[in-house]
């Protein structure tokens, strides 16, 4: 059994070939940067000791060891020429202990550092859903050790899923790794691979996170993407509801008073309600509170019969409760569930599975409570937002394409059928036996499924390969001809319609960064290019 872990070494040497400043150092919001965020987490932990190794423009750091007395910095003077294992080399003799291992540039949930400090396991590394960024290190396991870690798909007989830059490191096998430092001739190996390289599987064992909220910054996109998407959605997470307004909530649904001991609660997260993971009676659940301003936007009472149609159906988990007047819904937690992200949803297994869900949907008799016109909802969404929409004044300029887009659609023949309306990855659950359920319907209607296929490649960003071997699975008789003209369409309109939705959650209070000025820039590279192809 380990100890628990009082020592904590931080990798922040790495050069910044474009940036002035060391990422870790970027504000990310009011409250700080990165740095500051993880030592604030080591502080809530009670670490004692934290080494920082820095590298490129290690005088901006020199504060923080006046500040905090805990702290101590180690240089590493060929931060241009070494990777990570150079950089932690330079620790050697000043730790004496177990410690855990940041990387500097690296965003995650505090839960990770809690885990991670409190493991039974010496060394251990996390790990967590693939994460599409393009630079992820793919882990393979094998009974929850690990056998292989690369950057190459080609070279693992299965992902299970990629590394983040934090693991928990025991003295005796940092030891093995210095020694094998001293033997190197390559200056760029990573910290990763030494450890590779000097342990066998069984002394590999993985901590898995799973709908954990993180990232890594090694560019000014992914500064940009953490400031205005990751973090936004991270402050949601990190504050939800107390537990005794929770238990209000249990207590009105159970007919029973539920005191916070009986029961354990989790934020699960969710972009515009609160979600959380109720375990209670030897019973799991998912309690959804509806977010700010969603009255306006969204029909309960419509949701409520869709989603029993859906779980009828088959495709949407069992639901136990639900309120139409205010929205709460309590429904069966699928054991082992793993929401799809923007990389796992294009794995073939997925787009299979995917494809046979909508042609069930699209092509069953079901008929929704209520009908989806996305340019109904863009009239309803801008009248709601008539005083307070930031892009108004070019608005108005930009949206005379929108009769053009109705005309063109109206032209080309809409046929209705049920549709889901707002296929986000995480919408798709996987449990521990490799079933695929479609939750959340509450933009659910009657509506032409070419809108369901553009939200599906729109929001997980579809690579063109996707898009073509998932089309030749759902259109089993052939791609009909006008499909991508109207997959097009759907994707300007739909950007247009989700960033007055913000707009409307921001007016309520909410913060999504510039989730909504993304959307809108990116309807307009959409209008220019549906103009040169089909105008």
């Amino acid at each position: 059994m380990s100890s628990r872990l009082s020592t904590a070494v931080i990798l922040a040497a790495r050069r910044e070939r474009q940036h002035k400043i060391p990422y870790p150092l970027e504000p990310i919001s009011e409250e700080g940067n990165l740095l500051d965020r993880t030592l604030s987490i080591l502080d809530q932990l009670d670490y004692k000791r934290i080494i920082i190794v820095t590298g490129y423009e290690a005088h901006l750091f020199d504060r923080y060891p006046s500040q905090d007395p805990r702290i101590t910095l180690v240089h590493n003077p060929d931060y241009a020429f070494t990777a990570s294992m150079g950089s932690l080399a330079r620790i050697e003799g000043l730790v004496q202990e177990d410690f855990l291992l940041i990387e500097g540039d690296t965003f995650y949930e505090a839960r990770v550092l809690e885990d991670l400090t409190e493991s039974s396991h010496a060394d251990c590394l996390c790990l967590t859903e693939e994460s599409g960024s393009g630079d992820e290190a793919f882990v393979e396991l094998d009974q929850g050790f690990i056998v292989k870690v690369s950057k190459d798909k080609h070279q693992l007989k299965a992902i299970s899923g990629e590394l983040l830059g934090i693991m928990r490191l025991s003295l005796s096998t940092f030891g093995r790794m210095l020694e094998l430092w001293r033997r190197t001739t390559n200056p760029l190996l990573n910290y990763e691979y030494a450890f590779l390289e000097v342990t066998d599987p069984l002394g590999r064992p993985a901590c898995f996170f799973d709908e954990l909220i993180w990232g890594d910054v090694d560019t000014e996109e992914d500064l940009h993407h953490l400031i205005n998407y990751i973090y936004p959605r991270l402050l949601r997470k990190e504050n939800p509801l107390n537990v005794d307004n929770l238990c209000e909530h249990l207590s009105s649904i159970f007919h029973t008073t539920i005191m916070p001991e009986e029961v354990k609660i989790s934020p699960i997260g969710g972009m515009s309600n609160k979600n959380f993971k109720v375990e209670y009676a030897d019973q799991g659940y998912v309690l959804r509170l509806p977010g700010a301003g969603s009255e306006t936007m969204v029909d309960r009472a419509n949701e409520q019969v869709n989603s029993l149609l859906a779980s009828d159906l088959g495709i949407n988990p069992p639901i136990r409760y639900f309120d139409p007047e205010t929205g709460i819904k309590l429904a069966d937690f699928v054991k082992g569930a793993q929401p799809l992200g923007q990389a796992t949803i294009q794995r073939p297994e997925h787009l299979d599975q995917i494809a046979t869900i909508l042609r069930l949907l699209h092509g069953s008799s079901l008929r929704l409570s209520s009908d989806f016109n996305g340019f109904t909802e863009l009239r309803k969404y801008q009248h709601n937002l008539v005083y307070n929409y930031k892009h108004a004044g070019a608005m108005a300029k930009d949206l005379g394409i929108i009769p053009s887009l109705q005309a063109r659609l109206n032209e080309l023949g809409i046929a209705l059928a049920p549709c889901h309306n707002d296929l986000v990855p995480e919408n798709f659950i996987k449990s521990t036996q490799g079933e695929l359920y479609l939750i959340d319907w509450e933009y659910s209607g009657m509506n032409d499924p070419h809108w369901d296929l553009a939200a599906l490649f729109l929001e997980s960003r579809f690579s063109e390969e996707s898009k073509a071997y998932f089309l030749a699975r759902y259109f089993s008789e052939g791609i009909p001809q006008d499909s991508l003209q109207k997959i097009l369409i759907y994707q300007i309109l739909m950007d247009l319609l989700w960033s007055l939705w913000t707009d409307i959650k921001e007016a309520e209070g909410e913060d999504f960064g510039s989730y909504g000025a993304d959307r809108y820039a990116r309807a307009l590279v959409n209008i220019r290019q549906w103009k040169e192809i089909y105008g």
